[in-house]
Formats: C-alpha cells, sequence, structure tokens
C-alpha cells in the first residue's frame, strides 16, 4: 500500500513539474519565433553582420544547391534563406501560416520595423487581391538599384501552393 501511496505522489509530482516547466519555458508562436528570427538575424543582416550564427538559435543547415544559404527552423516550420541582397523567412504547405497568424505576425514585424528601420515607408498600394495579405515598407525608386525595404506575403488560403514570406531586401548599391 505504501509502495501505492509513493508512486502515485511521485507520478503527481513528475506531472505538475512538467507542467509548470511548460508554463516558464513558453513555447513561441509560429508568429512570435518568425519575428524573433527576423530580429536576430534579418536586422543584423542588413547592417551586414550577424549577432549569432543560424545554428546557435536552434535553426538546422538544409542547403539545397551548392553556394546556397538555407537552414530550417523546426520551432515554426519555416525556413531561412540567405542571400548578397535578401534575408526571407519563408514557410510552404503543408506548414503555411493560418490568416491569423499572418496578420498577428503582420502587426509584429510592422513594429520592428518602425524601430530597427525608421526610413522605411508604408507603402499603402502595396496589395494584391482579397485572398492574399501583402505589406510593405520601402524607399527609393521602384526597380532602382537603391530601392529596399521589408515585405510580408501570406497567401493561407491557396491549398498545396499556401505559405508565407517575410523578406529583408538591401539595395543592390550596397553590397558587391
Amino acid at each position: 500500500m505504501k509502495l501505492r501511496i509513493l508512486l502515485t505522489v511521485c507520478a503527481a509530482g513528475l506531472a505538475a513539474g512538467l507542467m509548470l516547466g511548460r508554463i516558464l519555458k513558453h513555447e513561441p508562436s509560429r508568429p512570435e519565433r518568425t519575428v524573433h528570427l527576423f530580429t536576430d538575424i534579418c536586422v543584423p543582416f542588413s547592417r551586414g553582420q550577424l549577432s549569432a550564427p543560424p545554428e546557435g538559435l536552434g535553426l538546422v543547415r538544409t542547403d539545397l544547391l551548392p553556394r546556397e544559404r538555407r537552414w530550417t527552423d523546426p520551432v515554426s516550420a519555416s525556413y531561412l534563406l540567405l542571400d548578397e541582397h535578401t534575408c526571407s523567412i519563408s514557410t510552404n504547405a503543408p506548414n503555411a501560416l493560418t490568416k491569423a497568424e499572418g496578420d498577428v505576425l503582420a502587426a509584429d514585424i510592422e513594429q520592428v520595423v518602425a524601430v530597427a528601420f525608421p526610413e522605411l515607408a508604408f507603402d499603402p498600394k502595396a496589395t494584391m487581391g482579397d485572398d492574399v495579405l501583402f505589406r510593405a515598407w520601402m524607399t527609393g525608386k521602384v526597380a532602382s538599384p537603391q530601392r529596399w525595404g521589408v515585405s510580408v506575403y501570406m497567401f493561407p488560403e491557396w491549398g498545396d501552393a499556401s505559405g508565407s514570406q517575410v523578406s529583408l531586401t538591401l539595395p543592390r548599391s550596397n553590397r558587391q
């Protein structure tokens, strides 16, 4: 009888400890994680440096092509792609963000842009239809090498073609 009570107390303590651990750890939502990656990787990338290697943030290197720099994020089910002028974080079906997650992500990225890139202006003409969420903060003339900015592009209701992308595109004249 005493062993049964001891096992019950131990099991209850383990369950309580696991629940408390989850509460204290706070797993970020997918939009929160994407904003975190954008802030920790893309913002420093815009200044010519990375504050931490992507692997240090839990990303896994998954290059598909030679000379590619791609990482997969198991937390947000997204992938990070860095090239000479662009830092982007994307999702694809079946791991596309929902419309609600896209709305949260766009609002959070807008806050990051306001702080990290105050020189960028919101482009109210940046629309792509009713089934696409598109937000852009840009500067420089369209199609010029000096044009750069941040965009959030979501198409959550396209079935197998659903996806999202948050991109920072740098001016072509800045990096050679």
